[in-house]
């Protein structure tokens, strides 16, 4: 039987709340650390607004900031993560995956034609994803979250993972942006009806744009609301531009 525990700070301040959750499923635990950036009370900076805390973004990180040291997740977006939660009213968490998890399920591989992905077509298990789904409702519950206003995104892992909690909780999410990632083109019927905005790179060698780009036009065929923005000559790093886009605030906090 799983025992889920969450640890919440009791400091209020300006930077991001530090703490984790995890799970104890036997003697093995998984711990699941996390950042919160909260809204600030207009009056009184120096306080969090609670009243204020009705939406909520869910940001997932890529592989490279896996770890337990609570920081590296974020590497990229910080700047962001800080304007969606004092401009916008929006709770944003950030949780770091273990190094040896994933936030999906696929694998990739070197061929002689370069890097490939394969991408489960149905819904497999995941142990850090039931971790975190447990860690999503404790804050909508602690931070008052108004169940409407609940979006994700995430970039390379955090783009499949963003993908593989739209299917694991179809419409659970508002609106969802994947930043260099990809999925099986089966999850445009798995995911219910909520808008994603794919971002890539056209020289990615790391995530080919292909397997997000087939999923948008699935999507698009569907009638479901997508976006694809596609970077000429940007390799990986398409999150640089993505997180500068200037309709992607309004577009999430619509």
């Amino acid at each position: 039987m799983q025992k889920f525990i969450v640890f919440f700070s009791l400091a209020l301040c300006i930077s991001p709340i530090s703490s984790q959750a995890q799970t104890n499923q036997g003697s093995a635990i998984t711990p699941l650390p996390f950042q919160l950036f909260l809204p600030q009370n207009e009056a009184d900076p120096k306080r969090v607004d609670a009243i204020k805390n009705n939406a909520l973004l869910v940001f997932l990180h890529g592989s490279g900031e896996r770890g337990s040291d609570n920081n590296a997740q974020l590497k990229h977006g910080a700047e962001f993560f800080k304007r969606m939660a004092q401009d916008h009213s929006t709770v944003v968490l950030v949780p770091q995956c273990p190094e040896d998890l994933s936030w999906h399920n696929g694998f990739s591989k070197i061929t002689k034609s370069g890097r490939t992905y394969r991408y489960p077509k149905r819904l497999k298990t995941n142990r850090v994803l039931d971790i975190l789904e447990k860690l999503i409702d404790s804050v909508v519950i602690a931070q008052n979250i108004d169940k409407a206003k609940i979006k994700i995104g995430g970039l390379s892992m955090g783009g499949m993972g963003t993908l593989e909690l739209l299917r694991r909780r179809p419409e659970y999410y508002q609106r969802a942006f994947v930043i260099c990632g990809g999925g099986h083109k089966a999850l445009a019927r798995q995911i219910g009806q909520t808008p994603i905005w794919f971002f890539h790179g056209d020289k990615d060698q790391v995530v080919l744009p292909k397997y997000a780009q087939k999923l948008y036009r699935k999507l698009k065929r569907k009638g479901i609301e997508t976006k694809w923005t596609l970077y000429p000559g940007v390799d990986h790093n398409s999150w640089d531009l993505a997180f500068e886009e200037q309709e992607l605030i309004p577009w999430l906090t619509r």
